[in-house]
């Protein structure tokens, strides 16, 4: 699914980046927040991006992946340079 994700997002209207997590409690689950410019790219996203990603991986899912929008509050992600 990473890989689906980095290659389809680079090019889709309104995206920033990514960041991909694996639980350390199950094996089988993973967590994708997307950072996009906009409610308008996100919803698009929804419709193109993300439904193409799983129908291409959907044979190797337990179940259809929940999505869920959040708004940013803060963040701290990169690392300062010194």
């Amino acid at each position: 699914m990473d890989r689906i994700l980095s290659s389809s997002t680079r090019n889709a209207l309104g995206f920033h980046s990514y960041v991909s997590m694996l639980s350390y409690n199950d094996a089988n689950t993973a967590t994708i927040l997307t950072f996009w410019k906009d409610k308008e790219s996100l919803k698009a996203s929804e419709k193109g991006v993300f439904t193409n990603a799983i129908t291409k991986v959907q044979d190797s899912l337990e179940r259809r992946p929940r999505i869920e929008n959040f708004r940013v509050f803060s963040t701290e992600l990169f690392q300062k340079t010194e």
